[in-house]
């Protein structure tokens, strides 16, 4: 009879558990409507931060992407623009492309074996945080954390109860604090945050000191999207031998700058592949749960045409529609970088990685999709292939 009933009720409980699940996905609204998303992107009502508590709980990130704080995002957004503003003078951008080609040049050495052989997704996220580290905060970490937080963060995203991934996550950091330290930018934020203290205690109490010295939250923001920009713009000129030929040919004769197929080319690759294919926000009056699939409104063919599952970086050759323009959200509406740091600095990587890599190819045991079908884009989508260089 005992057993009768605690079965019974772990059925209960089960059954209750997958309704919870079921209520909660049947309670969030999808947005496939640019207008609408702009309304609900602009409106005070709608906010981020519920959505983003497990990045506090598994990542330790406390940002103005999970503290609601009209202050604190406006301070934050203040000393991130002004430092993106300089890395996007010409002067600056030497400086870039210069750390850039010593990054990947060391990173190359690294990831090759015996061969040629390297895998793809790896260089791109080591450059990507090697360099944003080396420039924006100007500080070299050492090889652990390079080799092994890309693949950590991502991990997380998706486990996000792993105990022992956290625990790595806190090492690595660990023995980097004395190279955070001395970052000037680093400091400068995480006096911000510390200015904001009474904001983070309503949301976490515990280890206050640890999160707001915690260097994902500028990291996460900053490498989280440009490395998969790279990698997919990587990803559709490989699939097109006579696209990535003509971008060398103009990179060759334009060195110091970016030629405008560089821009077309990356600005298709955030249409059709954007790094953040939803966004969620929740109504704080009604408790409502919205999504805007930012995937669907860039494939949209009624605004973008029949052709908008293809990879067609021409469409950026004559200026937007109106509709298309209010449809093109790689950056939601408020990103600092969304203007012109994001297109300088995934173009310098880009730019660089072909110039180091010049016989840049993948391998024969390796297959992507033919040019005609639109690429798969999960965390790990590509993971495995491999290049030679």
């Amino acid at each position: 009879m005992i057993c009768e009933i605690v079965i019974v009720g772990g059925l209960v409980l089960i059954s209750y558990t997958i309704y919870l699940n079921w209520f909660k996905v049947e309670r969030t609204k999808i947005i496939t409507n640019a207008h609408q998303a702009h309304k609900i992107l602009k409106s005070s009502i709608y906010r981020r931060h519920k959505s983003n508590r497990w990045l506090i709980d598994t990542l330790f990130i406390v940002n103005p992407f999970t503290i609601e704080s009209e202050s604190l995002l406006k301070a934050f957004k203040i000393k991130v623009i002004n430092t993106l503003f300089q890395w996007s003078t010409q002067n600056k951008y030497e400086e870039l492309v210069s750390t850039i080609g010593t990054c990947i040049g060391h990173r190359l050495v690294l990831l090759q074996s015996n061969t040629n052989k390297l895998p793809l997704s790896k260089l791109v996220k080591q450059v990507t945080l090697d360099a944003f580290l080396s420039t924006i905060l100007g500080i070299n970490v050492n090889e652990d954390l390079l080799t092994e937080l890309p693949d950590l963060i991502i991990h997380l995203w998706k486990n996000r109860t792993d105990t022992t991934a956290r625990r790595r996550l806190q090492e690595l950091f660990s023995a980097n604090k004395n190279h955070f330290s001395q970052s000037e930018f680093w400091q400068h934020l995480q006096t911000i945050l510390s200015d904001h203290m009474d904001n983070i205690l309503k949301i976490t109490k515990n280890d206050f000191d640890e999160k707001v010295s915690n260097p994902l939250n500028i990291i996460v923001p900053g490498w989280e999207t440009m490395w998969r920009v790279v990698f997919y713009s990587l990803l559709e000129l490989l699939r097109r031998p006579d696209l990535l030929e003509e971008l060398r040919t103009q990179l060759n004769n334009l060195p110091n700058s970016h030629p405008l197929l560089l821009e077309w080319v990356l600005k298709e690759t955030l249409r059709l592949y954007p790094p953040t294919k939803n966004i969620y926000r929740t109504n704080v009056q009604t408790d409502e749960q919205v999504c805007i699939s930012v995937l669907d409104i860039h494939r949209n063919k009624t605004v973008w045409g029949a052709d908008a599952l293809n990879f067609r970086p021409e469409r950026f050759q004559r200026e937007l529609t109106d509709e298309q323009k209010l449809c093109y959200l790689p950056f939601s509406i408020s990103c600092p970088a969304r203007h012109k740091f994001a297109y300088t600095f995934a173009g310098a990587l880009v730019s660089q990685i072909l110039k180091h890599c010049p016989k840049l190819n993948i391998t024969e045991e390796c297959l992507l999709p033919t040019a005609d079908l639109t690429l798969d884009i999960t965390r790990d989508s590509y993971n495995d292939l491999t290049i030679t260089v």
